[in-house]
């Protein structure tokens, strides 16, 4: 009889134990971030960057974008500022346009800002 009751109780330890595990967990991912509500911004191809980019990044809904190019937390040059529908979109830039050196691009959203870092070697 004894032994049940070990048993019993050891089990009964063990389900509270997953029990307080899962909400730990809980409690942990209230405060987490849910990408995919956010647009996603790729890194270039190529590093150093050169000649014509693809700047690529992905919209989870239709989304008022600004995209642009900071040195120095200077803007340098703003590529777009509209509204991007759902999905994949690339903008081109022609590096030539700046001198090299170390730049950030990225994109400025009403609820993100996600920037890049690259270097320009023409």
């Amino acid at each position: 009889m004894e032994a049940i009751i070990q048993f019993l109780f050891v089990t009964l330890l063990i389900l509270l134990a997953i029990i307080g595990y899962r909400a730990l967990l809980r409690k942990f991912q209230r405060g987490q971030v849910t990408h995919k509500d956010y647009c996603e911004l790729y890194n270039l191809d190529q590093e150093p960057a050169s000649g014509e980019l693809a700047f690529y990044f992905v919209c989870p809904d239709a989304t008022e974008v600004r995209f642009a190019i900071w040195q120095n937390n200077a803007l340098i040059q703003e590529l777009a500022n509209a509204t991007f529908e759902k999905g994949g979109h690339i903008l081109r830039f022609d590096s030539l346009q700046l001198p090299n050196g170390v730049y950030y691009y990225g994109i400025v959203t009403a609820d993100q800002e996600t920037k890049k870092r690259m270097t320009i070697s023409n």
